[in-house]
């Protein structure tokens, strides 16, 4: 887990007076141990990998006489050796061949014992690497028992911030921020560093939810740089159900050190602790809601005063207003439908995150392809602008714009049988909007006007003989001669009775409207001068529009 670079010894352990000739896009490979080039074949039997090699003068031509720095290089790359260390500037072809594999190829000072040099380095390598871990050791144990004693999120974030010296994030496994932490040191501001999460976010959830269950104890880093002053070191936060998070350490360009992968572990370990507990909580709190919900909705209450009491804990207070609102998602005309297990899970996790953008203790369930809110509404909370964002929201959350959402809203209403009429209220909403207006819309129950009346009869025998006495003689008619007479009765209510406005409607001439008015006359035997048989046909083609499924 601890790794030391190339450019971590550049800084701390070789000669000031080095310098990087070629390969410097290299200089974050690990570098392992420090070793010169036997100067006797096999040169290169004793490479692991990641080693320094320390090249001293003729070594190669003692080695082969025919062997270029050059070839050397090229040969040495294939051995997956970090960093070739020699005391002159090598040759156009060395230099090429450096950068070529990206191997870094250094230029030592004048006079360099180069056996004292592979002690220091091999001996400063083994001491840093032991000094690093108990560093992680050390921060990762005050971590773990901050999160094993019950200490929240921010807690840990701040201590991880002051231990690391640089600025910290903490996200959900949906990408929402749930604690930023930032030492007194120079860093991003909260807004800058929520930029930089925001950028190329998709490859790095994909990269955090392959890794998340490959190590618990020790999760692994990823480096990110931006195009800004600020890199970012990212480590998942994982519990056995996989990925919870991620956590964030932001380093300013030129500071960055080999601590910082190991900190964002062990700080993400710390932190997985928490989140667990804290997803568990949530959960058995969901379990609770979701029957407290059922119990008010589905009108099996147990007790209405232990139900009060329960929810006051839970932070809903019932007898204050609330709003219900259904939504539902629809297949747009022409797009293949989705599985319901498809819609269940953009509706629960819009939902989820309303929850947390709002910060609102809001009641809500998943049944089929439509989610029902219970939404707190106090005097002057504008319910209507809460329905429209959770409306984009769920469009949003829907596959390439292939769903249409609806949405019902109740009325305002205190208590639990309030609230169970604001439910009802809201489905009906929902119900007759989509009926009259079509799917993707918002109705509330006040916009439904004598559709309530129509709603609340539909079960009736009488509605339905009504509407057929009314209007079963123009349906007939229009059907075998195609004369638009039920558009033509309807349009000419639009118009207040004018034939002249109604065939402004119609795009038609008044007289064919005049015309038409005289044929329903004629087949209704029903004179459309009278006020009660205006009334009459206006109130059947308000109970046709609201039973036409």
């Amino acid at each position: 887990m601890v790794m030391i670079s190339v450019a971590d010894l550049l800084r701390r352990a070789l000669p000031a007076e080095t310098g990087v000739i070629a390969g410097e896009s290299g200089l974050g490979r690990e570098v392992t141990w420090a070793t010169r080039l036997h100067p006797a074949p096999p040169a290169f039997s004793h490479l692991n990998g990641g080693e320094l090699v320390l090249l001293p003068p003729g070594t190669l031509e003692l080695l082969d006489e025919r062997l270029t720095l050059d070839e050397a290089i090229r040969q040495l790359s294939h051995f997956g050796v970090a960093a070739v260390a020699v005391s002159d500037n090598g040759n156009a072809a060395a230099r090429s061949a450096a950068d070529e594999a990206s191997l870094p190829l250094l230029q030592l000072p004048d006079g360099i014992e180069f056996g004292t040099l592979e002690r220091e380095t091999s001996r400063f390598i083994a001491e840093r690497r032991r000094e690093i871990q108990r560093r992680g050791q050390e921060v990762g144990r005050k971590l773990m028992e901050l999160a094993i004693a019950g200490e929240p999120l921010s807690a840990l974030a701040r201590d991880l911030a002051r231990l690391s010296n640089r600025a910290v994030a903490l996200e959900n496994r949906d990408g929402h921020l749930l604690v930023f932490q930032a030492p007194v040191t120079p860093h991003p501001t909260k807004d800058e560093a929520v930029a930089l999460l925001l950028t190329d976010r998709g490859s790095i959830y994909t990269w955090l939810r392959s890794v998340a269950a490959t190590s618990l104890a020790e999760p692994p880093t990823m480096a990110f740089d931006g195009d800004t002053r600020w890199s970012r070191i990212i480590a998942p936060v994982s519990g056995r159900d996989g990925l919870l998070g991620s956590l964030s350490l932001f380093v300013e360009r030129g500071t960055e050190n080999v601590e910082d992968a190991l900190l964002a572990s062990r700080g993400a370990a710390a932190c997985a602790v928490t989140l667990a507990r804290e997803q568990a909580a949530a959960n058995a709190r969901r379990e609770v809601e979701l029957n407290v919900l059922d119990e008010i909705l589905d009108g099996a209450l147990r007790s209405e005063v232990s139900l009060l009491q329960q929810t006051n804990r839970l932070g809903h207070d019932l007898n204050q207003p609330h709003c219900a609102l259904v939504a539902r998602m629809d297949a747009a005309p022409g797009s293949p439908a989705r599985s319901r297990d498809g819609r269940w899970s953009s509706l629960e996790e819009t939902l989820a995150r309303a929850t947390n953008a709002h910060a609102v203790p809001l009641l809500w369930r998943v049944r089929n392809n439509s989610a029902e809110v219970i939404w707190p509404a106090p005097n002057g909370v504008d319910i209507l602008r809460f329905a429209a964002q959770l409306r984009d929201d769920l469009i949003h959350a829907s596959a390439n714009g292939n769903e249409v959402v609806s949405i019902g809203v109740g009325r305002p209403r205190a208590g639990i049988e309030g609230i169970r009429r604001s439910h009802q209220e809201a489905r009906q909403a929902l119900t007759l909007g989509r009926r009259i207006q079509g799917p993707g819309h918002l109705t509330t129950f006040n916009d439904l006007g004598i559709y309530r009346l129509i709603y609340a009869a539909e079960s009736l025998p009488e509605l339905r003989t009504f509407h057929d006495e009314s209007l079963g003689a123009l349906l007939a008619y229009d059907q075998v001669h195609g004369a638009e007479l039920i558009k033509t009765l309807e349009a000419y209510f639009v118009a207040n009775c004018s034939p002249k406005e109604a065939a402004s409607v119609l795009h038609v001439h008044r007289n064919t409207v005049l015309y038409r008015l005289d044929r329903i006359k004629e087949i209704t035997g029903l004179d459309l001068d009278a006020a009660d048989v205006r009334l009459r046909l206006n109130l059947a083609l308000h109970v046709r529009l609201a039973l036409s499924a």
